[in-house]
């Protein structure tokens, strides 16, 4: 694969590097905000080769690369002299096409979540072979190899906000470091010290009210706490003569932001984010066979048009509070189904080329990235994804019904069936088989027409 000409045709039909905005790369896709949406032209860049499909989703503007999305990034970067993963070039305000609201949040997300995702997944499956590895294996959890391993985990897990305060930073365009700085002081040892302890503290003559679990893990306080400062940071550069802004900006923006944060914004975005992961599971325990078939039904339709992303913080949440990720568990079966739907393809096809193609998304999906897929591969032919979004519900319904759930974070695929052991965990195994199987037998007797060939 030529990426360089790749990068060079991709350019060149967006509307040229002028009209990039930013730019940014998840594990699949290459995410570009543009300037103005009407210079793109989404139909000559899919026909680039190398290119599985492209999504205009959450403001932005998705060309689906594949598993060599960091190749195709790296010649973007390389041919318009990008530095670092984004390119500022203009303020959101200036941009010709405004998003709604929900395309805002969704891009908001993808620009918080979408640069800590190798940290995050690299963490958690380092958990899946801990877990592996003491319960199978017999690995001693007091091992030296252990201990050193399982804090790779922690320091992900444990300190999420430190990640989430310097992407934060980024997306709203103020200092990363003193973001960082902001971000330590919520999670350092004395105030962990201070939430597991009986004294508490006071502020200002008031009690200071912390979360029951600790802001560790937690995802909502930071962001917000990010987002004032960025406006505080803003206004102290604006107001500030340029010979004392060096040095007053960053005093102004901790000494106001950081009792801010512990007196106001800490506990009310807590109390808000209790509220979101107690009220997900208040529905989930309604009826969770229902609630499964439902997001496992939906899960991979939502990651079509990219908006899984307005869930995924759900599952860090009720990971946090509660220790048990079910979102993951009933959505987790989707990926083998449209694997499966891949495999039915290649094994019905005779073409080589179709073969291939198929084969390749299918091993691909088996690992957990779908894209390849779905686009490559299942929505092309329409009845493959069809089939893989009804099995997938029948395989979320099951994983609900035993009521699966995994135990740390990190994608659904087959390195990570230890993530799952616990409750429900060989439910959730029939669920991922009944997926792959159902999907690749459905698909091989219905959903594939050799004409295609």
């Amino acid at each position: 694969m030529d990426f360089n000409k790749m990068a060079a045709q991709i350019i060149e039909h967006i509307g040229g590097k002028a009209n990039i905005a930013s730019l940014t790369h998840c594990a699949t896709r290459l995410r570009f905000k543009l300037k103005d949406q009407g210079k793109a032209s989404k139909d000559e860049v899919v026909k680039i080769e190398g290119v599985i499909n492209v999504v205009e989703s959450g403001g932005q503007f998705q060309v689906i690369i594949g598993n060599e999305v960091a190749q195709a990034f790296d010649a973007i970067e390389a041919l318009t002299g990008i530095s670092g993963k984004e390119i500022d070039v203009v303020e959101k305000d200036d941009l010709k096409v405004k998003g709604k609201f929900i395309d805002q949040v969704i891009e908001l997300v993808t620009g918080i979540f979408t640069p800590i995702l190798p940290a995050l997944i690299g963490a958690g499956m380092i958990r899946a072979l801990l877990m592996f590895a003491t319960s199978i294996l017999g690995m001693s959890a007091e091992s030296g190899l252990y201990i050193v391993l399982n804090e790779v985990y922690n320091a992900v897990y444990s300190f999420l906000p430190i990640y989430l305060a310097y992407t934060s930073a980024k997306k709203f365009k103020c200092n990363p470091y003193i973001a960082v700085a902001i971000s330590l002081a919520l999670v350092s040892p004395t105030i962990q010290g201070l939430v597991q302890g009986e004294t508490g503290m006071k502020m200002f003559g008031f009690d200071v009210l912390f979360p029951a679990q600790g802001y560790g893990s937690s995802v909502v306080p930071i962001i917000v706490t990010i987002y004032f400062m960025s406006k505080l940071e803003k206004l102290c550069t604006k107001y500030i003569h340029a010979v004392a802004r060096n040095v007053l900006t960053p005093l102004i923006t901790l000494l106001i932001t950081v009792p801010l944060m512990f007196m106001i914004i800490g506990p009310v975005t807590s109390y808000l984010q209790s509220f979101i992961g107690e009220g997900y599971t208040w529905i989930y325990n309604l009826n969770p066979t229902i609630c499964g078939i439902l997001l496992g039904g939906l899960w991979q339709v939502l990651v079509v048009f990219g908006l899984h992303w307005g869930i995924v913080p759900l599952g860090q949440i009720n990971l946090a509070m509660y220790g048990r990720n079910t979102i993951n568990a009933v959505t987790g079966p989707s990926n083998w189904a449209q694997a499966g739907a891949a495999l039915g393809v290649a094994l019905k096809s005779k073409n080589s080329q179709i073969r291939q193609n198929a084969m390749s998304a299918a091993v691909t999906g088996f690992f957990s990235i779908t894209e390849p897929a779905i686009y490559g591969v299942n929505l092309k032919y329409k009845k493959p994804f069809y089939i893989a979004v009804g099995c997938a519900a029948v395989s979320g319904g099951i994983a609900g019904f035993v009521n699966a759930a995994a135990l740390a974070g990190g994608p659904v695929g087959v390195l990570s069936f230890p993530l799952f052991f616990g409750e429900g965990f060989v439910g959730f195994c029939i669920a991922m088989v009944f997926a792959f199987v159902a999907s690749a037998v459905l698909t091989y007797l219905f959903g594939y027409d050799r004409s295609n060939d």
